[in-house]
């Protein structure tokens, strides 16, 4: 250890004096401050530190949460090994085994108390203690700060207490979502954000090395036969889901899409619609297909057999459900096929040659293998067990689980000590053994499978590499759903620290007056400052630190280099589409300096259409688009794809493209909404009538999966507005696909315009838009032809009139066609019903004055539903 921090409470020559944690110390006491820093960097000291100057001052206490009891002794011998309290100040642990009243004395005796976030809440709540002495809150791991966690409402709690309290909230993984970062801000009033990544330059002095491998393992032959038959049964009850509308991811079946589907489920049985009893026990089913088929393929056949032993033998409290399900003639197949079969899955030999190769190279080392689930703890350690020289070690939680007999914390910390001290070398734990545990000698990790949160993984490999160089290897079951797993958790730890930067420039933080302005109580135990030394530290590695270089400038070859211009340079750092002043008028030159930009090329735009290029800067191509639209995905897309976006008022559409092309967007959703409630045929018409070129753009594709209209109805919809109202309909996958679609419609309409001759725009404008053509003659001739329909046309009449004389065979046959095919539209009309209904009446007119009994003579047709029929196609109703 080189030079150490002294304090009037820190135990001398304990701390080791670093700059990063010296910077973060001066952060922590200038405001309330989440601290995010790299597993094994030394957080805790940084803490004792803050909670020396902060007890310092008479009259104040200290609390430090920790999530598990594992970790609050932990804490509990930091704490006592690192600070030098006066005589008869206690730095002591509670939790839930000691009794309430017990815990009364221990708070009213004790300077410093380390809890778990449970103990703290409850005995706030129930007036045990009270938190308005406290100088300091330290929350550790503090991502778990969030909606009805116990961390959360501490925080709530002495923020309400102690409004000027200081808290220090720590972790080594916020998350990678901003709303999720600023919750915890939120909940604990933070006000600074402290953050380093793993490769900045005040932390590589003190960083070790760490490996980490992704191994990918082939799954037997034998296994993937085992889960074919439940394969097969998960797919056709997933196929039911998709045709009701609950289940709408598309590609393999994931547990995230089986919760979305059961939500959707939810709200079904809430309206009272009896389907969603049934969907609601498939839905069920599936689940726990899922789980067994994920078992089998990434677990194996010892943690498969044990998991299917304990369902159906919950006793009386066990859903029925989970009784059938255990009787069902493909599960006690599998569980009599599982219970002759010896472990096959090559996970599990992995683990093995892994663990026995690193004790044959490095007797005296340390490894901890983590897995999901206890069944495969159970079985790990067992197979361990036979390896020469390893001493496997379980590590699993408190609670009995399903038959599986959890730990009490005087096992836990015995087990702990163990692995410590040698007596075992090998910890196979859950995810109890994640978060925090400080076990310096683990020089191998192993995850068994991957997790696919990057706080987990984060929390994993933090097990090693502490203290020496260690290394990770991540297995990965091949063509399953590990691979998943582990793709999602590698992009959510490289999004997560610049989601922590996002946050930090929104909140602000609290101003320093100079760096080291709150370090000045502590020194080096050479005498020199800590401000000092932090100061001269980051001198040191100011040249690894300061990445910033002078731009450089690539010229081509001349005898005389030109000197670049500042404005040159602001130019390109601007971004991209945004003007300088230099664009404007001037008094000493009148004109615009800067050139707009030329339009695209033929070549230029085939390239865009393919997606190979996209040109940043706009090629002067516009776009209207609705007000109701200005702010939404698909303005901010039309932008990306080049084009200059005006917010306006239309009156009718969604997009306008010059005065001829009119847009209307729609998803799934709300054209299926609209064929319900009867607007579908209305909006065609005004969207028709408004501009000479006017379509129809479907976004979504889960058109024909809504269980509210049948797939023959919206294909009945489709070929209505395409053949009878002349109204093209695009289909769209999304925004993105959406907007380039507008793109490639803008760029030729305006291509075709610009090659026009004036005489064909004129002639082009005169047929399109009579009312702006300033032909007298010709607009005269337009107003006589107007009053002579009017005289031809009863505009009162219906739309389908039963009194006219009788129609031509042919016309009454393109009549009947139109009839069937809007009468397809109504939700409840198939093709069978719409053709009884227009055999007894081959108008809607003659529908609408049908009486009662006449309609409940037609199989399948009620007077509702003849109600309905009337007034979505012909406005009418009895």
């Amino acid at each position: 250890m080189s030079t150490t921090i002294r304090h009037d409470l820190l135990v001398q020559g304990t701390i080791e004096a670093r700059a990063y944690q010296l910077s973060a110390l001066d952060h922590c006491l200038s405001a309330s401050t989440l601290l995010v820093l790299p597993t094994g960097m030394g957080k805790t000291p940084i803490e004792v530190m803050v909670l020396a100057e902060r007890l310092r001052n008479p009259g104040g206490r200290g609390i430090m949460l920790a999530p598990t009891n594992a970790l609050v002794n932990q804490h509990l011998a930091d704490l006592k090994n690192l600070l030098n309290l006066p005589e008869g100040e206690d730095i002591v642990s509670l939790t839930g085994s000691i009794t309430p009243k017990k815990r009364q004395v221990i708070w009213e005796s004790s300077k410093i108390v380390v809890a778990t976030p449970q103990v703290v809440r409850n005995d706030v709540q129930n007036g045990i203690t009270r938190l308005d002495d406290v100088a300091l809150l330290i929350v550790d791991e503090a991502h778990r700060a969030t909606g009805n966690h116990a961390m959360a409402q501490v925080g709530d709690l002495f923020a309400e207490q102690q409004p000027n309290g200081l808290v220090i909230a720590a972790t080594a993984s916020p998350g990678h979502i901003e709303a999720e970062i600023n919750e915890v801000c939120d909940r604990l009033r933070i006000v600074n954000i402290h953050a380093r990544p793993k490769g900045d330059a005040l932390l590589a002095p003190y960083a070790t090395g760490l490996e980490v491998n992704d191994v990918l393992v082939e799954v037997p032959d034998e296994l993937r036969i085992l889960a074919k038959p439940l394969e097969i049964w998960l797919n056709r009850i997933v196929e039911r889901l998709r045709r009701l509308g609950f289940y709408t991811r598309q590609g393999h079946i994931t547990a995230g899409g089986l919760q979305e589907a059961q939500q959707r489920i939810s709200i079904s049985i809430g309206k009272g619609e009896s389907f969603g009893y049934r969907a609601a026990k498939d839905n069920g089913i599936a689940m726990r297909l899922t789980n067994i088929i994920s078992s089998i393929l990434c677990q194996g056949v010892a943690a498969t057999r044990e998991a299917l032993s304990r369902i159906g033998k919950g006793g009386k409290d066990e859903k029925k459900s989970a009784k059938e399900f255990a009787a069902d003639s493909r599960i006690t197949q599998l569980k009599e096929t599982l219970a002759t079969m010896d472990e096959c899955h090559n996970t599990v030999t992995m683990v093995r040659r892994m663990v026995r190769r690193q004790l044959k190279e490095s007797p005296e080392s340390r490894t901890i293998v983590f897995a999901n689930f206890r069944d495969t703890v159970e079985e790990i350690t067992r197979i361990l067990s036979d390896i020469d020289g390893a001493k496997p070690q379980r590590f699993v939680g408190q609670a009995n689980r399903d038959g599986s007999s959890g730990m009490s914390q005087k096992v836990q910390l015995e087990s702990l000590e163990s692995f410590r001290s040698g007596e075992s070398n090998v910890l196979v734990a859950t995810s109890v053994g994640e978060e925090g545990l400080d076990v310096p000698n683990a020089d191998l990790v192993i995850f068994y499978e991957p997790v696919g949160s990057e706080i987990r993984t984060i929390q994993r490999r933090g097990r090693t590499g502490r203290q020496r160089a260690g290394t990770v290897h991540v297995l990965i079951a091949k063509g399953t759903r590990d691979e998943g797993a582990r793709a999602s958790a590698k992009y959510r730890e490289e999004r997560m620290f610049r989601s922590i930067q996002q946050v930090r420039r929104k909140r602000g933080g609290a101003p320093i007056r100079r760096e080291g302005a709150n370090l000045e109580p502590f020194t080096l135990e050479n005498g020199d400052s800590a401000a000092n030394f932090l100061k001269i530290e980051s001198a040191r590695l100011a040249p690894e630190i300061d990445d910033t270089v002078e731009p450089t400038l690539v010229v081509a070859e001349t005898e005389i280099k030109p000197e670049v211009k500042p404005k040159d340079l602001a130019r390109r750092m601007r971004p991209s589409g945004q003007i300088g002043l230099d664009a404007y008028p001037s008094e000493s030159k009148t004109t615009r300096l800067i050139a707009e930009a030329p339009i695209m090329e033929a070549g230029e735009l085939v390239q865009t259409i393919r997606g190979d290029t996209i040109s940043p800067e706009g090629d002067g191509v516009v776009v209207s688009i609705d007000h109701r639209e200005g702010k939404s995905a698909l303005a901010a897309r039309l932008r990306q794809e080049g084009l200059t976006v005006e917010v306006v008022n239309l009156p009718v559409g969604d997009v306008r493209i010059t005065d001829r092309i009119l847009i209307e967007r729609k998803s799934t959703r709300d054209f299926v909404d609209s064929l319900l409630d009867g607007r579908l045929l209305d909006q065609a018409t005004r969207l028709v009538s408004a501009a000479p070129r006017a379509l129809l753009v479907l976004e979504g594709s889960d058109l024909f999966q809504h269980r509210a209209v049948s797939g023959q109805a919206i294909m009945g919809a489709l070929a209505t507005l395409t053949l009878d109202y002349g109204l093209p309909v695009v289909t769209s996958s999304d925004t993105a696909e959406t907007a380039r679609f507008i793109a490639v419609s803008a760029r030729r309409e305006t291509k075709m315009l610009e090659h026009l001759s004036t005489t064909a725009q004129d002639r082009l404008r005169a047929t399109e838009h009579p009312d702006l053509v300033s032909n007298t003659e010709e607009n005269n001739a337009i107003v006589a032809a107007n009053i002579a329909a009017d005289g031809v046309f009863d505009l009162t009449a219906p739309i389908l009139d039963a009194t006219k004389g009788p129609l031509s065979e042919a016309k009454q046959r393109e009549m009947h066609g139109i009839t069937r095919s809007m009468l397809e539209q109504v939700p409840g009309i198939g093709p069978a019903l719409a053709s009884r209904i227009l055999e007894r009446w081959p108008t809607m007119a003659a529908l609408a004055n049908a009486t009662d009994d006449e309609i409940v003579q037609v199989p399948g047709l009620s007077v509702n539903l003849a109600q309905e029929i009337v007034r979505i196609l012909h406005g009418t109703g009895n």
